[in-house]
């Protein structure tokens, strides 16, 4: 008899060790809460305007792109798209000539956002931390309330 098959019966005469299984389950990233904190608060806030002026938007998302899109043509839009390490791109394309805005955001563990530089356009944001309530408006506010 070979080697192996000593091996194979002796593994027969001993009772099965249950082996337990472990399944890790992939940990989620701090920014994913609060980024999705911004795409629910940005699309509640599209979602009130309309249904007060009637519906001029849509909010379109995915796991990291958020995107409000007139439903005219010829208005201005806003995206805002989310890497996996939490950086935030905004970028406010316009149909009008000036400055497009843009900037690029980080959020931060304790689930707010900060500006990390890269801003073009106005109005600025605010140098101090912000809320996804605040970043909505910020993001949001020139759109939905152009000054002429």
């Amino acid at each position: 008899m070979s080697w192996v098959q000593e091996r194979l019966e002796k593994s027969k005469s001993k009772p099965k060790e249950q082996q337990a299984v472990v399944q890790r389950v992939p940990e989620r990233p701090a920014w994913e809460t609060t980024w999705k904190a911004i795409c629910d608060t940005m699309e509640r806030d599209v979602i009130e305007f309309n249904n007060a002026r009637g519906p001029q938007f849509m909010v379109r998302s995915d796991s990291h792109t958020l995107q409000v899109i007139p439903r005219q043509p010829l208005t201005d839009t806003v995206v805002v798209q989310v890497e996996d390490v939490g950086m935030v791109q905004l970028d406010c394309p316009i149909s009008h000539p000036g400055v497009p805005r843009r900037g690029k955001f980080r959020i931060q563990a304790n689930g707010t956002i900060v500006v990390v530089g890269g801003i073009v356009g106005q109005p600025p944001p605010t140098p101090a931390e912000m809320t996804p309530e605040e970043f909505s408006r910020f993001a949001l506010e020139p759109l939905l309330f152009p000054e002429k």
